[in-house]
């Protein structure tokens, strides 16, 4: 428990008063040891300095019926007046023989009565410094558990006692087993439903899992089915195959736009390449070719895509809902711009 130093010192002054106004009561004795040896001092004062030692010990045999703890200190000074043999050592003397004089001319003070004492002592006891502090919540589960643990053992203890009291010999060590087990199996179930619970509320984490290798060809699924792919794998938190799906999905849409001539056997930069290349002819589309612009509009967000994707997939980058969402942006704008002029899949 803490205390505060003001409560100390208060209790200290409480317990101490009566030995202090007892001796303050009996001052006479002091007060004319102390005018000796003050009549002593002044005259060696006045005195030449070859002659003051002789008073000055006059004056320490004069201190001689005081207390230890009184005369100690005064003592002290007159020796060192004495050793320097100045007048500056005799005034400090003096004062202090004056000083302890008025501190015994004042009125002793009435004992307090065993109320009054107790009453103060109460009241010191009542401040919040003093007080214990409550105990805190872990302390009280604490002493509840060593509690109902010892009541358990108590338990235990009768009943193996009263087993063996009811002299049922051969049975005792198969009781204490099946006590065992029940306890053990209550245990180990409670730990479990615990590691359920913290395993129920931990969010699962998301799971990167692979295509199938038929979806590792741009056209195995049309533009739009890459997007529904896409969407579905995003829902699932898996940002690295939602990534992948938008990519082959813009590599869909650019060869159902003619733009691309898409070769699952190159290289996603040789992929890009060829859309610097003349566009695609096909005689059994009568459709018009798309403009020329739009095949370097498709190469200007298919560049830094590539240089993610392969970051992504080949760099050991790690790709999050803000990579998803950059592909996903791409595929969109590149839909407005190219399902005008795609052929159906």
């Amino acid at each position: 428990m803490r205390f505060c130093s003001v409560a100390r010192a208060n209790l200290f002054l409480v317990l101490l008063v009566s030995p202090l106004v007892g001796i303050v009561a009996h001052a006479a004795e002091p007060r004319g040891a102390l005018e000796r040896a003050q009549a002593a001092l002044e005259r060696a004062y006045r005195l030449p300095t070859a002659q003051r030692k002789v008073l000055l010990q006059e004056a320490k045999r004069a201190l001689a019926s005081l207390p230890a703890e009184m005369r100690a200190p005064l003592e002290q000074l007159i020796a060192d007046a004495e050793q320097k043999g100045d007048l500056a050592s005799i005034e400090v003397a003096l004062e202090s023989i004056e000083t302890y004089q008025q501190a015994l001319q004042l009125p002793p003070s009435p004992a307090p009565s065993p109320q009054q004492v107790k009453a103060q002592l109460d009241a010191l006891f009542a401040e919040p410094d003093m007080q214990v502090p409550p105990k805190s919540l872990i302390e009280r589960i604490s002493e509840s558990s060593e509690r109902a643990l010892e009541a358990f053992l108590r338990w235990l203890q009768r009943l193996f006692g009263g087993v063996g009291g009811a002299r049922i010999g051969g049975l005792q060590p198969l009781v204490q087993w099946l006590v065992l087990v029940l306890l053990v199996l209550t245990i180990g179930l409670a730990a479990s439903y615990l590691v359920g619970r913290v395993q129920m509320r931990r969010r699962a984490t998301p799971t990167s899992l692979p295509l199938p290798e038929s979806l590792g060809d741009a056209r195995t699924l049309s533009a739009l089915e890459w997007r529904e792919l896409a969407r579905r794998l995003a829902h699932e938190r898996n940002w690295h195959q939602a990534t992948r799906a938008f990519y082959l999905g813009i590599l869909r849409l650019l060869h159902e736009a003619r733009l691309l001539d898409y070769d699952p056997a190159l290289t996603n930069w040789e992929h890009l390449q060829r859309l610097r290349q003349p566009p695609l002819h096909h005689s059994s589309t009568p459709t018009a070719l798309p403009d020329p612009a739009l095949r370097e509009e498709a190469y200007r967000q298919l560049h830094p895509l590539t240089l993610l994707f392969d970051a992504v997939w080949y760099g050991g980058a790690t790709a999050d809902e803000a990579t998803y969402r950059t592909f996903e942006q791409a595929f969109e704008t590149l839909l407005g711009r190219l399902q005008p002029h795609a052929v159906p899949a």
